[in-house]
């Protein structure tokens, strides 16, 4: 059975992205953990933290996990969810929960930053995208699950490094039985001497999938001809692939970054050249 991973600091973005995944889990036939992180205040001085706080906030976090898995099942009872607390910060137990079980089928986070009211502890998010060695989908705030008939890939037109996300991404297009877009973004002009050849590797690995391949020239931001194609496609999930040294490099960079994280409407699938070790 597969294995949906959702991370939640019991915020109403974090509860709408675990029924986000509860609801896909239903279609995908897969068991859910709901992961809780906390951590303890630096201490800047020889005198430890007293024990019995130590104890009080793991045992709070333990009965709000309790809490929030009754309520999951509650609403979907057909489904398999189970609770778990970890110390540390969020990434860091997911990646201990992860090396340690089995691998999971896809990593559920709630997408703060594209709220309104974002804030510096939203970078979660793009750390996940980054360092996470799989398949993390971000859910926007309020974002009510549907069925995932299209996805969207920014593709940079190199499958060397790529050919694991790529393998991931024709699967779970398959499993989704979802058409596939692949979107390639290029900043030169058109002429009869500049036609760009797609990578035949890519090709190759996406055709299970039978995905379509797009070409846009003369991109002037990325950002925004991205997020035009995507809604004009009426595309479910946008997918990147967060390498390094690529032409979508700066996409998940600085305000690059936070430009495609504050996306309003679609759902972000981040993929990875390489699996966790």
């Amino acid at each position: 059975m597969r294995l949906i991973i959702t991370a939640t600091d019991f915020s109403d973005v974090a509860k709408n992205a675990a029924h986000y995944a509860c609801k896909l889990a239903a279609d995908m036939d897969a068991r859910v953990v709901l992961l809780h992180s906390f951590s303890f205040p630096v201490m800047f001085s020889d005198v430890p933290m007293p024990t019995n706080m130590i104890d009080d906030v793991e045992m709070d976090s333990e009965e709000q996990i309790k809490v929030m898995v009754a309520e999951l099942q509650k609403s979907h009872p057909a489904i398999d969810i189970h609770g778990l607390v970890i110390d540390g910060n969020i990434i860091d137990a997911l990646e201990k929960y992860t090396k340690e079980n089995e691998e999971p089928w896809l990593i559920v986070l709630g997408n703060s930053m594209a709220s309104e009211h974002a804030s510096s502890i939203d970078s979660i998010v793009v750390s996940a995208f980054k360092n996470l060695k799989y398949p993390v989908l971000a859910v926007p705030p309020g974002l009510a699950y549907a069925p995932v008939k299209k996805m969207c890939l920014a593709f940079d037109n190199r499958h060397e490094g790529n050919t694991i996300a790529l393998t991931q991404l024709s699967d779970i297009a398959i499993q989704l039985n979802a058409d596939l877009e692949v979107l390639n973004l290029q900043e030169d002009v058109l002429n009869r001497d500049n036609t760009t050849d797609l990578d035949e590797g890519a090709i190759n690995i996406l055709a299970p999938a039978k995905p379509r391949f797009h070409i846009i020239y003369e991109v002037e931001n990325i950002e925004a001809t991205l997020q035009d194609f995507a809604e004009k496609n009426n595309t479910d999930w946008l997918v990147m692939i967060p390498r390094k040294y690529s032409f979508f490099e700066g996409l998940f960079h600085r305000s690059h970054t936070t430009a495609m994280a504050h996306n309003r409407n679609i759902p972000i699938l981040a993929l990875h050249e390489t699996k966790a070790n």
